[in-house]
């Protein structure tokens, strides 16, 4: 019986360490459940939290490259507009070159026609008038005077002589006018007389008083005739007057006297027509002094002879 309630002691005793080993396993699976959810819930949060980490990452991200990409629609836009600003610059460009070249074409069109018009007419008149514009070569001979001829009072009288010719351009302008333009040249020669009035040689003053001695002077001139002439109905004979220019060099002043470098001749003439040549006489006087002494003006006229 002794042995019995011992036996009944010991299952009790293990029955009773096996209850506590039971719920200290029950309490340790609770415990390790609850951690685990414990661990799970914290897991859940931190994959909410890392997820939520991730969608602002992406939001910023997509607005980062939304702006980017507006960013680039603009540069691609503005790039745009300036490409078509600068094609309508060019187009603007090149319809001003061609309508400039257009203009251009006009006017020179409307030039020639206006020109071939002019020359239609010239050749009208040409036929109208009997003559056309010609060229003539008028070799010359000259005799040279200044206030010899009506005084004798000056040291520096002179008298000489030129030779040269001139080229002439003649263009008829009316039915009876010509314009006539040409450039020549001239050679001249003229020789000083010691002459005295009355009255010097009165106070004594003689050609001896010089010791006879006569001076010579030479120069060239380049003319630049200018010349309105009047033609008859049988285009053959006229007259002319006009304007001659010329530029003096080879110039050596005689004793006391200047030479000047330029000349205009006021002429009017008569001229014929024969072959290549224009023969006639002419007049001229130089309306710019040939040369100067002290305070008196040395003009030159004469007679021209031309060939």
């Amino acid at each position: 019986m002794k042995k019995f309630y011992i036996l009944l002691i010991a299952m009790a005793l293990t029955a009773g360490t096996a209850f506590a080993q039971s719920n200290d396993s029950i309490e340790r699976a609770k415990q390790q459940e609850a951690l685990l959810k414990q661990q799970q819930k914290e897991q859940q949060e931190l994959l909410k939290q890392q997820q939520k980490e991730q969608e602002r990452l992406q939001r910023e991200q997509q607005k980062a490259e939304q702006k980017a990409q507006e960013e680039r629609i603009k540069e691609q836009q503005k790039l745009q507009k300036e490409q078509q600003k600068e094609a309508e610059k060019a187009a603007k460009k090149e319809q001003d070159r061609i309508k400039r070249e257009q203009t251009k074409a006009e006017n020179k069109a409307k030039a020639e026609q206006k020109k071939a018009e002019k020359k239609r007419k010239r050749e009208e008149h040409y036929a109208a008038w009997g003559r056309r514009p010609n060229f003539t070569a008028d070799p010359s001979v000259s005799i040279l005077a200044d206030r010899r001829m009506y005084t004798v009072n000056s040291f520096y009288n002179s008298i000489g002589a030129n030779v040269g010719v001139t080229f002439d351009y003649h263009r008829p302008i009316a039915k009876r006018w010509d314009f006539n333009i040409g450039i020549g040249y001239r050679f001249t020669y003229l020789t000083y007389s010691h002459l005295f009035s009355s009255q010097e040689l009165a106070a004594g003053l003689t050609r001896s008083s010089f010791d006879g001695k006569e001076e010579a002077r030479s120069y060239s001139t380049i003319v630049v005739p200018i010349k309105l002439s009047h033609v008859n109905k049988d285009n053959n004979h006229g007259w002319y007057i006009g304007a001659v220019p010329g530029f003096n060099f080879g110039l050596k002043d005689a004793a006391g006297a200047r030479f000047n470098k330029f000349r205009c001749d006021v002429a009017i003439g008569t001229q014929s027509r024969w072959f290549i040549f224009s023969p006639g006489t002419e007049v001229f006087f130089n309306i710019v002094p040939t040369y100067s002494t002290g305070d008196t003006k040395i003009h030159e006229f004469g007679i021209r002879f031309v060939l």
